[in-house]
């Protein structure tokens, strides 16, 4: 019977792993400026009237459905409806995207990873259309580093496959690979979240006043 394999310890400590570095922080602040840019876009949009087209192929019996008009795109006959979003549409679009951009620039103002990279992801897949592509990276991004900090101790690319390499070479060689940066500061920090000993200093109670 196979036994289960227990779970690797991270090799970075919590507080690591779950915060943001200046890299990170910087990065995650660049995609919430990005945000605000989409929801002053979307003001805009809104105060011109964009109007939306929706293009689908043709029926079977090279017609178009109800509201569809036939056009061409690209020399290939196609239908397409054309619509004028109503103010509704656009209030709850530009409310999305600046409610869930705060809660971006919240947590990155924290430190906190999973948050940034739980909002971002969010965000991606809210009407944002192709610009949600920028933000589902950013969240993907953040939740790959993370697993390389606790995997190999390192988040960046390359030095987290130097040290896989290294792994690997000691591995085959019999010996123990050498500890990562990251691996290090956790000893550090774990020294300096340490409770201090108690004081062994004893002060004996004041004896009670006599009575006249």
């Amino acid at each position: 019977m196979k036994t289960r394999r227990g779970r690797r310890p991270s090799l970075a400590p919590r507080e690591v792993v779950l915060g943001l570095d200046h890299l990170e922080r910087r990065v995650s602040l660049i995609g919430v400026g990005a945000a605000f840019i989409l929801a002053i876009v979307t003001v805009v949009e809104w105060a011109k009237n964009v109007k939306t087209t929706t293009t689908v192929n043709l029926l079977k019996n090279n017609t178009c459905p109800t509201g569809y008009h036939a056009a061409k795109v690209s020399a290939k006959s196609v239908c397409q409806e054309t619509i004028a979003s109503t103010a509704s549409a656009w209030e709850v679009r530009l409310l999305f995207i600046v409610v869930v951009a705060l809660c971006i620039l919240y947590f990155t103002v924290r430190r906190k990873r999973a948050g940034v990279a739980c909002f971002a992801i969010f965000l991606g897949f809210g009407p944002v259309y192709g610009a949600g592509l920028l933000f589902v990276l950013l969240g993907s991004w953040l939740i790959l580093r993370a697993y390389r900090l606790q995997k190999y101790g390192e988040a960046g690319f390359a030095s987290s496959n130097r040290v896989a390499k290294e792994r690997g070479q000691a591995k085959r060689e019999g010996r123990q690979a050498k500890t990562s940066s990251s691996a290090n500061a956790k000893d550090t920090t774990t020294k300096a979240l340490t409770a201090p000993a108690a004081s062994k200093r004893y002060t004996p109670k004041k004896p009670p006043r006599r009575r006249r």
